[in-house]
Parts: C-alpha cells; sequence; structure tokens
C-alpha cells in the first residue's frame, strides 16, 4: 500500500494524525495547505495513502512517515488547495477546442509555433491539427516552411490551409503520412513546393492538397476518443480534478475505456438527457471513489404550459427512481417554471435528499429567493459567463448552498479566471470573499453531486485530489488571480499534471 505525503511549514490548527503509519511514496514540502472552509484553516501537512488523504497535522508528526524510497517534492512556499471541481461543463466540447486552430489573426509564424505548442500539450499522439486560413503575407514575402512547425509537433501530424485555401502547410509529421518525400510526384493542376535539395518544404498547392487531405481525418470532431482524452489532459492542466458533464451525451463506453488504460485525469459526473431517465434506472454508478460516476439528469426550462406538464411528469417520475435532476434555466419565465416544477414534484415525492439543481439560474426574480432555500434547490452558477453579475452574497445570506463552474467549452474553462471573475465584478451588495469563492468552485460543486463527505476540502478521509498554485490568491491582489496558474494536479493520489517550471 503506497501513500503520499506533504509536509508544510506554516502555523498549524488542530488536526488529526491517521492511525496507520508507514512510508511514503513522495513528499511535498515548504508549501501552504488550506483546508477551504470559511474558517480559513491551514495545516502544517498531509499525508496520502493510495487515493486518500490519511493524515493532516504538523510537520514534525507527518515527517515520521517519510522513508529511504521516499520522493521529496519541494514546493517553495506555495499555496495546496483541494482540487477544482466544475460543476457544469460540457466535457467533450472542450476537448473539441484542439480539434482546429484558427490562424487568422496570427501575425507571424513564430506565433504559429507557439499557439501549436500549446494544443500539441493536450492532445494524444498521433492526433490530427487542422484548420488555418493564414496568410503569410501578413508575415514576410516568403511561404512558411514545415522546419517552423516540426520541432513543436514531432508526433501530431499538421494540416493548415490558407487564407484563401489555394494552399496548404503541413509538417513532416503529415507528409509522412501521405507519403511525400524527395521522390518526384507527378500532379496536375498542383505543386509541392521544394527546397534547392528537391524536398518538400511543407507548403502544397492546388491539387497536390488532396494528397495529404484524403489522409486527414474527416470527422475528426467526433472521434470521441482523442476528444476526451484532450479535455481531460487539459483539465489537469488546470487544476480542474473533478467536473459534472451536463452535455447530455452518453460518452459513458469512451469514460471507461481511458480509465482502463490509465489516461482518465479527470473524475467525471455524466448526466444524459431527462428524456432517457429509464436507462439509468438500476444502472446507475455511485461509488464514492469512483472515476466516472452516474445518476444525472440534464434538460432545458421551457415556460410553454404543454412542454412544462412533460417535464414535471418525466422528472416526478426520475426523482421517484432516486435520479438526480438539473433543469438550464436563464430568464424570469423558465427559471420560475422549473421552481414550480420541482415544487411540485417535491409535494408529490416526499421529502428527501434529491438535491435538485437549476444549471445557471440567471435572471430569477429576486423575489424567489427563498423558494431555492425553502425547497433545498442548487443554483449551479457560472462567475465567468455572466461576469460576476449574480446574487452570491443574497443566496448564501439565505442559507442557499451554490455551486460554481464554467459552463465550458462556452466560457474558459480556467477555475482560477471563474474565481477572479467572482470576486471582482460582483456588484458590492453581492461580493464574496476569494476564500468563498473557492469554497464554491470546491465543496459547493461537490455537495451538488453529493460527494461532500468524499472531496472538496483537504480533511482525514477525503480523496486524494489537490492542486499547487503558483501564487496565494488568498493574500494577492484580487485582479491579479486571474493570471496565477496551477502547477501541479494530483488526482485519486497520483500526479497528472506538472508544469515545467516547477
Amino acid at each position: 500500500m503506497k501513500f503520499l505525503l506533504l509536509i508544510i511549514t506554516i502555523t498549524p490548527s488542530a488536526f488529526a494524525i491517521a492511525a496507520q503509519t508507514s512510508s511514503a511514496d513522495f513528499v511535498i514540502t515548504g508549501a501552504k495547505i488550506h483546508t477551504v472552509d470559511f474558517k480559513n484553516s491551514k495545516a502544517e501537512a498531509l499525508a496520502i495513502k493510495d487515493n486518500r488523504i490519511i493524515a493532516v497535522g504538523k510537520t514534525a508528526e507527518i515527517r515520521k512517515l517519510v522513508a529511504v524510497d521516499t520522493i521529496v517534492i519541494d514546493a517553495k512556499g506555495r499555496l495546496v488547495l483541494p482540487g477544482f471541481n466544475d460543476s457544469h461543463v460540457h466535457f467533450t466540447a472542450i476537448g473539441n477546442l484542439f480539434t482546429t486552430i484558427d490562424l487568422r489573426f496570427i501575425t507571424g509564424p513564430e506565433k504559429v509555433a507557439e499557439k501549436l505548442r500549446e494544443y500539441v500539450r493536450f492532445l494524444p499522439k498521433g492526433r490530427w491539427i487542422l484548420g488555418g486560413q493564414w496568410d503569410h503575407n501578413r508575415w514576410s514575402e516568403n511561404l512558411p516552411t514545415k522546419e517552423l512547425i516540426d520541432a513543436v509537433t514531432p508526433d501530431n501530424p499538421v494540416f493548415l490551409y490558407s487564407k484563401d485555401t489555394k494552399m496548404a502547410w503541413v509538417n513532416s509529421a503529415a507528409l509522412k503520412v501521405a507519403g511525400i518525400g524527395r521522390k518526384p510526384i507527378n500532379i496536375r493542376d498542383g505543386e509541392i513546393v521544394r527546397d534547392k535539395n528537391g524536398d518538400p518544404t511543407g507548403i502544397l498547392k492546388e491539387r497536390a492538397i488532396l494528397l495529404v487531405k484524403q489522409r486527414a481525418p474527416k470527422l475528426a470532431a467526433k472521434d470521441w476518443y482523442e476528444v476526451t482524452q484532450a479535455a481531460t489532459n487539459y483539465a489537469a492542466s488546470l487544476g480542474v480534478t473533478s467536473v459534472q458533464d451536463v452535455h447530455s451525451d452518453d460518452q459513458r463506453d469512451i469514460l471507461d475505456r481511458l480509465e482502463r488504460e490509465g489516461k482518465l485525469k479527470t473524475r467525471v459526473y455524466d448526466c444524459i438527457a431527462l428524456i432517457k431517465w429509464k436507462e439509468l434506472v438500476g444502472k446507475v454508478r455511485s461509488k464514492k471513489d469512483a472515476m466516472i460516476r452516474t445518476g444525472c439528469l440534464k434538460a432545458m426550462a421551457d415556460s410553454d404550459p404543454e412542454s412544462e406538464e412533460v417535464m414535471f411528469l418525466d422528472i416526478l417520475a426520475a426523482d421517484k427512481a432516486g435520479l438526480q435532476v438539473a433543469i438550464h434555466a436563464i430568464g424570469q419565465k423558465q427559471n420560475q417554471s422549473i421552481l414550480k416544477i420541482f415544487e411540485r414534484v417535491i409535494e408529490a415525492n416526499g421529502n428527501k435528499d434529491r438535491r435538485f439543481r437549476v444549471e445557471h439560474a440567471y435572471r430569477f426574480p429576486i423575489d424567489d429567493l427563498s423558494r431555492f432555500a425553502n425547497s433545498k434547490i442548487i443554483p449551479s452558477l457560472q462567475p465567468r459567463l455572466f461576469y460576476g453579475n449574480q446574487p452570491y452574497r443574497s443566496f448564501i445570506n439565505s442559507g442557499v448552498k451554490i455551486a460554481f463552474g464554467s459552463d465550458a467549452s462556452m466560457t474558459d474553462f480556467d477555475p482560477l479566471k471563474g474565481v477572479a471573475a467572482a470576486v471582482n465584478f460582483s456588484d458590492t451588495d453581492e461580493a464574496i470573499s476569494v476564500e468563498e469563492a473557492v469554497y464554491l468552485y470546491t465543496m459547493g460543486s461537490a455537495y451538488a453531486e453529493f460527494e461532500e463527505n468524499e472531496k472538496g476540502s483537504i480533511e482525514v478521509g477525503k480523496l486524494a485530489d489537490l492542486v499547487i498554485l503558483s501564487d496565494d490568491i488568498f493574500s494577492m491582489k484580487r485582479e491579479d488571480i486571474a493570471n496565477a496558474k496551477v502547477l501541479l494536479t494530483i488526482v485519486d493520489g497520483k500526479i497528472v499534471y506538472r508544469d515545467n517550471t516547477f
């Protein structure tokens, strides 16, 4: 049995040390641990065994767990938080952000390489990078070459159309797939541009483009395995250790495959469409430490009376079957409609811990605030999407449980940018602290998926999902929080991302 140990060097509060002790897999020293609660408590050290936190306490006590084979990592005074949990994403759509690349506004070939380098960080080897609309006339008189991008894309074929689509810029990996080398190829109404040695430069003109086009994937955006792998890689880089996927697609087979292959770096609470609720009855996967869980249903509110009645009947049946329901609502009528439906279902099925959710809950009548609290309905909010323009303080003061998320890929997936939006753009009367914003992005979101006893804070017995940040977002200027970044991400007791500067 292996466990991970983190050693911290700040004044501790009172924490428990687990009874079981043996050697650690590795130790992270010299950090700050923030347990993420409104008390703002901190600890000196913590230890992880397998995928759980087994001890949180003083450095001297936990240092006893260090053995000869323990790997020590120095955090250099940086902040340790529980992993972020995004309560509202479209996971495959996030992965598809890396399917095509837009070069319309790129000012030089070096900027193309820089952007490709960022894409390649998250793509599985062999996945094509498509797109383009580059215009070399904005850069220089000379056409770009494969050498400008080869160094950053050795394992991923690149196929980029020019602005007028009469030329394509490809890398060596794409040329190899297409069988284009020094050997001459006769092409009518087209050209493989070559250098003085006869080697292809990476520029194809007119019908020569077809040599690569016919080898490139036609449905790259629907290769769900590669798309989802890109999404989970990207999530790890942002410290997002859990997502609640409300896209209503059913990618459980893909997620299962990634988990079997050790490539899933994100816990996923997978929602499907409300109208498919019968498919989940008796098949819900809710193991507390599972990487993939089900039981969530998603739909969109409609204030039309006929549609409202159909939705009521579906939610009534799904709720009776023990499934969780999350309804998208933007606008006064839509919010009032779903609140009424939820209240009717609660009255019909009786009280229980069901945790109905309103996704966005945007522009609901403030007079309906008490209805959320009375029926224990969770507003799943996205501060970046609405620039912090929501009644966070009113919700908190009324006792309503809130969850934070992004609505990525509609908005930026980065939770630090979401925290920054929540604390920088709220009205004075509705402003919340950085501590509260982080809480809502961790414990708040964990509660929204029935996982508050498993994750969301740094406590003995909870899952070992953690992040180390470049900056202490609790002490830095609020306007700079969005510039902080994740240096290390741990999911299920394993390092799944490490910044090359750390």
